[in-house]
């Protein structure tokens, strides 16, 4: 693999460059720009001219074409590994330089002497490994697992990179969204902190090259069947440990499981929201507390709020949140409704939720 220190290409090249890495037939293929998100193209030119009218500003290309099959699921062989290091993940930028030579030194060690391309992102490293491989979900071995192939490409970057890799990458990463960045282009993070000037800093590069030779996919297929195992017999633990929590929490039907563990919760922000459209009705209209008790469940909760972070205001909008939540006795939003609404919120709950089941069930 040649080091190169790292090397600028024109947009041209760096099209030709990432195609070089994929197996025929090349187009067409999605790209994506921030203007257009992602589009179907079905030619080289085609995708220089979008990336031109972007103004060459977060280029990218599909690692995999656009099939869909098996009753709308897509289903492909996962040949192709994307590891993103992102910089923001480790306390500097030696301590990214080490991760990406120990991610370098297991793909060598585990893919048998495979050598990768390195990008240099502007905000980190992208490493990507052209394999040859199958379509996992016919063989037998696979068969009682849910898309394998799509979880391939999660597993490959978390243990190639010893669970170093941006975990919203590695927690989201599938066939529809496995998006490399062309070198040539440029990262608009990097060019907004360089005050919207498009320079060399600003500049997607190539620093390390594939050597052209697609590693078996065997070499890892072990490793991946022990860890779908796990990951099984996990996933069925925490069903179990929150069917348990749910049925402890249910044999008091005036009491919803989700909001006594917003009301245990010190939240930032979305304070004068949860009281007018969660709290204040609740207490009122489904556990039908007095107005004295309400106020002092309230009161409690905001104070364990303040002590994260103080707000103007809400304490006066106990009583008159209270006093329409009984006039008029509207109840809560419900969980889903939230998410829907208030999406933010509603993820804040949901993790309180994840770890009120993991400590209820370890007493």
């Amino acid at each position: 693999m040649r080091s190169l220190g790292p090397e600028a290409m024109t947009i041209e090249e760096g099209i030709d460059f990432i195609v070089s890495h994929f197996e025929e037939p090349i187009w067409p293929r999605s790209i994506f720009t921030p203007k257009e998100k992602q589009v179907l193209v079905y030619d080289k030119e085609e995708a220089l001219v979008r990336f031109k009218r972007a103004s060459l500003l977060d280029c990218r290309i599909n690692a995999y074409p656009d099939y869909t099959g098996f009753g709308g699921m897509n289903r492909q062989a996962p040949n192709f590994i994307f590891i993103d290091l992102d910089l923001s993940c480790f306390i500097s930028r030696d301590s990214l330089d080490r991760a990406l030579r120990a991610v370098l030194k297991n793909i060598k060690e585990k893919f048998n002497g495979a050598q990768a391309t390195v990008i240099w992102s502007g905000n980190g490293y992208h490493i990507y490994l052209p394999i040859e491989a199958f379509i996992l979900e016919p063989e037998s071995i696979f068969s009682e697992f849910e898309q394998p192939s799509k979880k391939f490409l999660r597993f490959s970057e978390k243990t190639l990179t010893n669970n170093k890799a941006d975990p919203c990458h590695s927690s989201n990463l599938s066939f529809k969204n496995c998006l490399l960045r062309v070198p040539g282009s440029h990262n608009w993070e990097c060019v907004k902190r360089n005050s919207d000037r498009l320079d060399s800093t600003t500049e997607v590069k190539v620093t390390r090259k594939w050597d052209g030779n697609r590693a078996a996919i065997n070499w890892l297929l072990r490793d991946f069947r022990r860890y779908l195992i796990q990951e099984k017999i996990d996933n069925y633990d925490a069903e179990r440990k929150r069917l348990q929590f749910s049925s402890k929490v249910k044999t008091d039907p005036t009491r919803r499981m989700w909001i006594e563990i917003l009301l245990g919760t010190a939240i930032e922000d979305y304070r004068k929201y949860a009281l007018w459209r969660i709290v204040a009705p609740y207490l009122v209209n489904v556990r039908r507390l007095s107005r004295e008790d309400a106020i002092s469940v309230i009161r409690e909760w905001l104070d364990k709020c303040d002590k994260l972070r103080p707000l103007v205001g809400v304490n006066d909008r106990i009583n008159p949140n209270l006093s329409a939540a009984a006039r008029v006795g509207y109840l809560p939003i419900g969980f889903n409704d939230l998410k829907t609404e208030n999406r933010q919120l509603g993820n804040i709950i949901s993790r309180q939720m994840n770890n009120h089941i993991l400590s209820y069930t370890k007493d």
